[in-house]
């Protein structure tokens, strides 16, 4: 099917420090990092945005159905990577189409004057395994894929992602999508079973590009048998409420089995090594915190914060507690 992204569209793809780019009729909101600024948007009524969304759709190959008036895909322009989310009416009440760009990492690191970067990339050479978590758009991904490209190029990684943004180029990386269900609600592939296949292909490490459902309590179990030095992220607003809110989705995933919390917490303080939480900040975004799981004392998961990276840390322990 013949489809060209406008130019207008266009031009705001290629700015290099766009990250995201909201679209509803009559305006448009850009992210370059430090927040979202709007402008007009040439796209004026529901109805134009509308057929374009739908437009875009269905020349990715994919077949609009209105009893679901939302949808994810990715595409491509001028070899720049797009992960697209449309979300149309009733569901809403104008169209609105979220545009993540996908940059191909570059040889300069964004993350190079962060005192945080260099001790992470450490631990994660040395096979510690890493939590990444924060709020949306406060660049776990990108953080992901540069620690990932700091590896020993020999080594096999396995990413699982419901949506493809770690987009890496290098022998022994490959990328696991989820699927699915068509419209009558069959073929669907959920993470879970992609986890349990990537563990068939021997990888040296597991990368789950978003901790959101059941495949939480598959991750810890991987982690204690074989698989360190993995990687996954989250959303959380802190590192504190990261490994809470891996318990509750282990919890979830546990659910008519006999796994107490006791037994939960005792997966995360072995399988687990670090927890980092970025922020987002006016002068762009930032990692916050590095917290180490450092063991467990009866109920309680003990925390340490990671004071002076890349020394020994000064110990102010905190507690994960059962509230």
């Amino acid at each position: 099917m013949s489809f060209e992204i406008p130019p207008h569209l266009g031009e705001l793809i290629r700015l290099s420090n766009v990250t995201d780019l909201l679209i509803a009729p009559g305006r448009t909101g850009i992210d370059r990092g430090a927040g979202i600024e709007y402008m007009p948007s040439r796209f004026e009524s529901a109805v134009e945005l509308r057929a374009f969304a739908i437009h875009w759709y269905q020349s990715a190959g994919k077949s609009f159905d209105a009893k679901f008036p939302f949808f994810d895909f990715t595409s491509e322009f001028e070899g720049i990577p797009l992960r697209v989310h449309g979300i149309l009416p009733p569901c809403v009440r104008e169209p609105e189409l979220s545009i993540r760009i996908l940059r191909k990492s570059t040889s300069e690191s964004a993350w190079k004057n962060d005192p945080f970067f260099p001790f992470l990339v450490e631990r994660f050479r040395a096979r510690d395994t890493i939590i990444v978590c924060g709020s949306t758009g406060s660049g776990k991904t990108t953080l992901a894929k540069e620690l990932i490209e700091a590896l020993p190029i020999s080594e096999r990684i396995a990413a699982l992602e419901d949506t493809p943004e770690l987009l890496i180029e290098r022998p022994g990386f490959v990328s696991l999508r989820s699927k699915p269900a068509n419209a009558d609600g069959f073929g669907e592939i959920r993470l879970r079973e992609l986890l349990r296949q990537s563990l068939r292909m021997r990888p040296d490490r597991v990368i789950l590009g978003e901790c959101r459902g059941e495949e939480v309590l598959d991750l810890l179990l991987a982690l204690n048998t074989g698989h360190s030095g993995s990687l996954a992220t989250l959303h959380a607003n802190s590192c504190r409420e990261g490994l809470k809110r891996i318990e509750l989705l282990a919890q979830l995933s546990a659910s008519g089995l006999n796994l107490s919390l006791h037994a939960i917490r005792d997966l995360l303080s072995f399988g687990v090594q670090w927890v980092a939480h970025l922020k987002r900040t006016s002068s762009g975004r930032a990692i916050a915190e590095v917290v180490k799981v450092t063991g467990r004392e009866g109920d309680t998961l003990l925390l340490r914060p990671e004071t002076t990276p890349g020394t020994n840390s000064t110990h102010l322990g905190f507690r994960q507690t059962n509230r």
